[in-house]
């Protein structure tokens, strides 16, 4: 499937920044199933240094300003050929070990409810292998939690998900890293875009990616109950979505910011 890519993300400050510094991961993941058409990320009144690839694969650039101003703006524009491996992501160039993504963090650490949930349905699963109970898990969370916007923030953990059943897409994902780290199964979140089949569903989009010994990370989105497809475009991954974030910044001399994003994602001919 051929994608067309547009993302702007603007920031407005309430005083100007002497100086603003961005790490910006909104690159495609190079990987087998992927082919990167054209691809393109500017910043606004920003010198951009080397692109760097991280140890987990993922590829970032440093943007710099130091002009005064008062807004800051992102811009993505692409176009990539995607194609369905069934979740399997191979041929991602990465260094890092999978069992660090055991690790818990203060957005995913399981606490007694999401125990019970895990061991419960492991109890279930007990004669089936960790990628049964993998896929079981994804669609036990998907009939759990009820997809509702406004419900959560950033800063929502896994666990008062898990006793509000409500959330959106990061959340469903902090909760099935929880569970999955719990199991004793790496996982880790992924930041990526998504071509919806109706337009109530946002552009960004997040799931998670879980490894298994001898066939390597395979990726599940558990609002959607699925792995993921051609629709899914991977961009960047973390042990949660602070850790994932496609961008980070630092401005000097600011206070408050606001923050206006635009996605767009589309189907387009075959090149």
């Amino acid at each position: 499937m051929y994608l067309k890519i547009n993302h702007v993300t603007k920031y407005k400050y309430e005083k100007p920044f002497l100086s603003l510094t961005q790490a910006i991961k909104l690159f495609p993941t190079n990987h087998k199933d992927l082919k990167v058409i054209k691809w393109n990320v500017s910043v606004k009144n920003a010198s951009i240094g080397e692109k760097i690839i991280e140890s987990n694969g993922d590829q970032i650039v440093i943007a710099h300003t130091s002009k005064i101003n008062k807004s800051s703006e992102v811009i993505v524009n692409g176009e990539v050929k995607t194609s369905n491996n069934n979740g399997i992501i191979s041929g991602n160039k990465e260094k890092i070990n999978p069992l660090v993504y055991l690790r818990e963090t203060e957005l995913t650490k399981a606490d007694s409810g999401i125990k019970r949930f895990v061991s419960k349905l492991l109890l279930k699963n007990k004669r089936k292998n960790k990628l049964s109970f993998a896929h079981s898990l994804n669609s036990s969370i998907y009939d759990y939690i009820e997809y509702s916007s406004g419900t959560s923030d950033i800063s929502t953990p896994a666990k008062d998900i898990y006793n509000s059943r409500k959330g959106v897409c990061q959340d469903f994902a902090h909760l099935m890293i929880s569970s999955s780290v719990y199991a004793g199964i790496p996982a880790r979140y992924v930041m990526g875009y998504f071509l919806p089949e109706n337009t109530d569903t946002e552009a960004t989009h997040a799931w998670v990616e879980l490894y298994f010994k001898n066939v390597g990370w395979i990726a599940f989105d558990p609002s959607n109950n699925t792995s993921t497809n051609e629709r899914y475009l991977r961009i960047c991954s973390g042990f949660d979505s602070i850790s994932a974030a496609p961008i980070k910044g630092v401005a000097v001399g600011s206070s408050d910011e606001e923050l206006d994003v635009k996605v767009s994602v589309q189907q387009i001919p075959q090149q």
